[in-house]
């Protein structure tokens, strides 16, 4: 009976043995190799190791809403630079860390302009918490005194000889920053094109933004003359919308007069702030200058996955579907490679080389290296890399795949390999 039972048990084990299912060939990751990771703060930027950290940011249930006073500490900017010449492997994001009632990351990627937003239940190692700066949830505007309209004279760009922008000193405003959103000028009823300020967490360390108007008597034209902290300078025209039926609109002798403002900003409220006062047509005309602060909404997980299964609708498209490369180097962040030192497998459609990829069966047996002995997959945010040799038969060649990462080797099988054959047609020409 006891030999019954145990033959029983073997049986049993060698059952679950057979069951075991085969490992995934293709699985996808963040690979260190591809990113640059910086850490900014008041200092310069600084390269650290936080690969996973900042990709996975923001890739969980999503929230709209950030509570309690803010403090915006780190931003960790991640940038997976192009590998090849078409640059279709480039990618980016943001990653702002922020203290609420509860700990935030809020991220911005190729996706949309708009933040994403996440809970989580503490920061990361490298996130400095004793240097973090208050920022406001909603702008707060306000006439500039005298000592700030003497150091916005002395801005390099009005000095400079070549410009012939004249400030209107006394149009000069102040505004705190806030933690998103962006602020609208329109002039009568025309919208201008662009907006005057987009915020960003990372404007916190800002006091105030400076804002006044300028004239070109040449153009006839306003400028918006803007200072952000001490750090950055424009001169910008007022660009409006033009409507095409009718010709560029001229400000003959324009005057400008501010406006007594002195207020919190409340969403979507526009306050007038200027009136301007020229000649159009032989004829005066004064307008009202208003200026809007629109808090753009948090992406939700819902438009958060509606924009990754459409790529074609995201702030900067991305290539839909995975991009394989064989080539004859590593890949790095200081060099492009270019044809023939890198092949694209061919065609539109991945499908069918992944699953011959996947289908490789795992082997303690390799190839010999070829003239490119690496291959890379990309999509998304995440890729993977395999060292690739081959092994010339009769008639046919078995292709090996060795993933970098845990160094496990695969052989495709006869199909695979044909399969990998014509995606990389170059390959039967060597």
């Amino acid at each position: 009976m006891k030999k019954l039972v145990g033959l029983l048990v073997l049986s049993t084990g060698l059952l679950v043995g057979c069951s075991e299912e085969k490992p995934d060939v293709v699985n996808l990751s963040y690979v260190d190799a591809h990113w640059t990771v910086s850490k900014y703060s008041l200092e310069q930027p600084e390269v650290i190791e936080a690969v996973g950290e900042t990709l996975q940011a923001c890739t969980g249930k999503l929230t709209t809403e950030l509570k309690g006073d803010l403090t915006v500490y780190d931003t960790v900017i991640a940038n997976r630079h192009p590998m090849t010449d078409t640059g279709d492997e480039y990618a980016y994001k943001a990653v702002t860390y922020i203290k609420g009632d509860e700990h935030y990351v809020l991220c911005r990627d190729m996706l949309s302009e708009r933040f994403q937003a996440e809970v989580i239940d503490s920061f990361p190692h490298f996130v400095d918490t004793e240097k973090g700066n208050h920022i406001q949830r909603i702008p707060f505007i306000e006439p500039a005194g005298e000592s700030a309209e003497a150091t916005f004279l002395e801005a390099d760009e009005l000095i400079d000889p070549s410009n012939a922008v004249e400030p209107f000193l006394n149009t000069l405003v102040t505004f705190t920053p806030a933690v998103h959103g962006e602020m609208e000028l329109t002039i009568g009823n025309r919208p201008v094109q662009f907006p005057l300020v987009m915020f960003d967490p990372t404007m916190a360390h800002m006091d105030e933004i400076k804002v006044a108007i300028g004239y070109h008597p040449e153009e006839q034209k306003p400028y918006v003359l803007m200072k952000l902290a001490d750090l950055f300078f424009s001169v910008s025209p007022i660009d409006e919308i033009v409507d095409p039926m009718n010709e560029e609109r001229l400000y003959e002798k324009l005057t400008v007069k501010r406006l007594p403002l002195h207020s919190e900003m409340s969403p979507d409220k526009s306050y007038p702030l200027y009136e301007f006062s020229y000649i159009r047509d032989g004829e005066p005309v004064t307008e009202m200058v208003s200026i809007t602060y629109r808090a753009t909404e948090l992406l939700t997980t819902s438009e958060q996955q509606a924009l990754k299964d459409n790529p074609d609708e995201q702030y900067m498209p991305t290539v839909s579907g995975p991009l394989i490369y064989l080539h004859e180097k590593p890949f790095n962040n200081e060099s492009i490679l270019t044809y023939p030192t890198v092949l694209r497998a061919s065609g539109n459609e991945m499908d069918d080389l992944i699953q011959a990829i996947d289908g490789a069966e795992p082997t303690n047996r390799s190839g010999d290296a070829g003239d490119y002995p690496f291959l890379t997959i990309v999509e998304g945010l995440k890729g993977q890399e395999f060292e690739v040799t081959y092994k010339q038969r009769s008639k046919k060649l078995d292709i090996y795949v060795t993933d970098r990462s845990t160094e496990e080797t695969y052989k495709l099988t006869s199909e695979g390999a044909e399969t990998f054959l014509s995606y990389f047609p170059d390959l039967k020409k060597k």
